[in-house]
């Protein structure tokens, strides 16, 4: 790979701002001071809140690279091209093909947790038996611990979108083959020459012939970018049910900061 030709990709990346958008960090407040039975939300909340807009940024700025790439390529002379490609557009295109699911998974995975959490302080019949282990969270363990909660249901709405049957079905489930079988290449590469197909309905089995063709970097970015904002509904939709988390936290601490105040207060003046 020639540098000449990784400075042109370097030019096109700064024609890729309008692509998507930064989300925030440090954009909740707790009280402070803040009750011990609110420090492990806390602590959750605070590593949760980075590390999805970590997923979510990151994946961002991955599209705005492989759009950049996108461009460049039809301009290259063709070993150049192959070369760029091999290089740095498979891997590439790969890991924002990923992203989807993971930043869909993380948000499920944070959002059990913290609403696990605030259940325990807010109902005194929740229990910790109610969440699975944390390799045993999906979708199914956020119904339940999101359950007492209205905005819960809308931020689900907006999680299901995210790498929904659109993006499956136009990448040839890329996510799914990619880690259980055999995916569609990108860019170069026809896969999939054989393929047996079994009517679930008739138990007829069928084999095609032809194999398919690989995805084009140009169209990864446009499925992706669209991907890119159903992550941005969810994190704001995960926004507004830690609202509603804080909204009951900031009356509870009070009331149990001045437990705490009146227990020190009789304490003192019986000693």
């Amino acid at each position: 790979m020639q540098i000449p030709t990784y400075e042109k990709f370097i030019n096109s990346m700064t024609r890729t701002d309008n692509i998507g958008q930064i989300v925030a960090y440090d954009w909740y407040i707790l009280p402070n001071p803040l009750h011990g039975a609110w420090m492990t939300y806390s602590v959750m909340l605070d590593d949760f809140a980075r590390e999805l807009a970590n997923a979510v940024n990151a994946f961002t700025m991955n599209v705005r690279r492989l759009s950049a790439w996108a461009t460049l390529l039809p301009t290259l002379e063709q070993r150049l091209a192959n070369e760029a490609m091999h290089e740095f557009v498979e891997p590439l295109a790969t890991l924002a093909l990923l992203s989807p699911y993971m930043v869909r998974s993380r948000f499920v995975y944070a959002t059990a947790h913290l609403c696990h959490q605030i259940n325990l302080v807010r109902d005194e019949n929740w229990t910790e038996a109610s969440l699975p282990s944390d390799s045993e969270i999906y979708i199914d363990a956020a119904d339940r611990q999101g359950s007492p909660w209205r905005e819960y249901r809308r931020l689900k709405l907006k999680i299901e979108k995210i790498g929904g049957r659109r993006l499956r079905e136009a990448t040839s489930d890329f996510r799914n083959a990619f880690t259980h079988r055999f995916s569609t290449r990108i860019g170069l590469g026809i896969t999939n020459h054989a393929t047996r197909r079994l009517d679930k309905s008739t138990g007829r089995v069928t084999y095609v012939f032809g194999g398919t063709h690989p995805l084009d970097p140009a169209e990864i970015a446009a499925l992706l970018t669209t991907e890119l904002g159903c992550c941005y509904a969810a994190f704001e939709y995960f926004q507004k049910l830690v609202a509603a988390h804080s909204a009951f936290i900031v009356p509870n601490n009070k009331f149990l900061l001045d437990q705490l105040d009146g227990a020190r207060s009789i304490n003192a003046t019986t000693s």
